[in-house]
């Protein structure tokens, strides 16, 4: 019964996860295509809809996680994602109106304030649902997935708009995000799982306990550190890609999204290779650090390959940065999920989040200057600046196995290498 308590665990999270994806693409594309068919000449309408959801994420990250160590996480992301349902059904009845940019703007910052809240709490209620030693599989299996809805989310986005429009789309999301909720209800906590903490203390206090104990915890602060200036050198590749079209275009047309393609078939292949075999290693940050090397290389080579004037050796590298990129995510969230202390994972993925979001913008405009766009050679600086980046971390990583040994979970960490 216990076995299949946690099978069932994972089943409904799976579902729960993917649905909400799909709902969260289909929201995006449909608005998107909605604003833009209405104010054609006014492109800073769609750049309020897309920056009003940054801007949201940094200021109530923290927020939100201080909230899911202090409160029933079930409950958190139960009601979230009912609210995101809500959202999206008023939403459909304001397609037609004159108000709609403004009533969409409104709407996709207060979906962003509602995931400030389910994404924090939804990570680390993980650790109470599915087994430790399974926690590395589940996230290999729902990264997998991801990697699909990813792929064939727009694809179904373009399908629902045509077929039934932009407010039936939206409904659809609702029923989604409904459907997500629906199985988060029937979860059940494993045994001998800690409840998270109760509130009592401000909020403030809260979030700087948080700061605190990530302070205190030197191997999980150096994977911060270390995730986040990874972002800065993603915000260049995540420039870049678009530009292929330009930078290879005597090789073959369409070349962004087939190099797009070949990354989410990376990352699915990823996914399929750790999923089973990630608890070998969870623990093992050298062996992240060494996916992220492998991240960093692989787009270090593409100037070399370039050289070549094959489609198919240009096209490698994207896959394999698929690979090395989610055995990288796949290790990193589940080392941290099963490392920290249970009563500030919250507020730790919170921290993740926010400073991911301020790193990515600002890797986008720091990089955007001084790379020329139209050069395979800026690839260089992007896979140069990870591999520098994790060939730096080895020796900050052999310092802090030296010194004292996290207080969080030692029974985890003392499996590290």
């Amino acid at each position: 019964m216990k076995i299949e308590r946690i099978r069932k665990n994972e089943a409904l999270l799976w579902f729960g996860s993917w649905t909400s994806r799909i709902g969260n693409l289909i929201f995006d594309y449909a608005n998107s295509v909605s604003i833009v068919g209405a104010f054609t000449g006014k492109p800073w309408v769609l750049a309020a809809y897309q920056s009003s959801e940054t801007v949201i994420q940094i200021v109530f990250n923290l927020i939100g996680g201080a909230r899911a160590d202090k409160g029933d996480r079930k409950k958190i992301v139960i009601i979230t994602d009912l609210l995101a349902a809500l959202i999206c059904g008023v939403l459909s009845f304001f397609v037609k109106s004159r108000f709609m940019a403004e009533v969409m703007i409104v709407a996709n910052a207060i979906l962003a304030l509602v995931y400030a809240f389910n994404s924090p709490t939804y990570k680390s209620l993980i650790r109470e649902v599915v087994e430790r030693e399974r926690i590395g599989f589940f996230n290999g299996i729902s990264h997998a997935g991801g990697e699909l809805i990813r792929v064939i989310g727009p694809i179904v986005g373009v399908g629902l708009v045509g077929v039934i429009g932009v407010r039936g789309a939206l409904l659809f999301d609702a029923f989604t995000f409904a459907a997500s909720a629906a199985a988060e209800a029937l979860l059940t906590k494993i045994d001998g799982c800690a409840a998270s903490g109760k509130g009592g203390k401000k909020l403030l206090t809260d979030i700087a306990e948080g700061f605190g104990y990530l302070a205190k915890e030197k191997r999980i602060l150096f994977l911060v550190i270390l995730s986040s200036l990874v972002n800065f050198f993603l915000a260049g590749y995540n420039l870049l890609l678009p530009y292929t079209d330009l930078i290879f275009r005597d090789f073959a047309d369409a070349f962004y999204s087939k190099a797009l393609a070949m990354e989410a078939l990376g990352g699915i292949i990823g996914s399929a290779l750790f999923a089973k075999r990630i608890n070998r290693f969870r623990d093992n940050v050298l062996a992240l650090i060494l996916f992220l090397f492998g991240t960093g290389f692989v787009l270090a080579l593409l100037p070399l390959l370039a050289r070549s004037g094959q489609f198919v050796l240009c096209q490698l590298p994207f896959a394999l940065f698929g690979v090395s990129l989610t055995a990288f995510n796949i290790q990193f969230m589940s080392y941290v999920q099963v490392a920290v202390n249970e009563n500030y994972l919250g507020r730790v993925f919170s921290i993740i989040f926010t400073v991911a979001v301020l790193f990515m913008p600002l890797g986008s405009f720091l990089l955007s200057k001084l790379l020329n766009t139209a050069d395979v050679a800026s690839y260089y600086v992007v896979g140069g600046g990870i591999v520098l980046l994790s060939l730096a971390s080895v020796p900050v990583h052999f310092a802090n196995k030296r010194g004292t040994v996290p207080a969080g979970d030692q029974s985890a960490l003392d499996r590290a290498e």
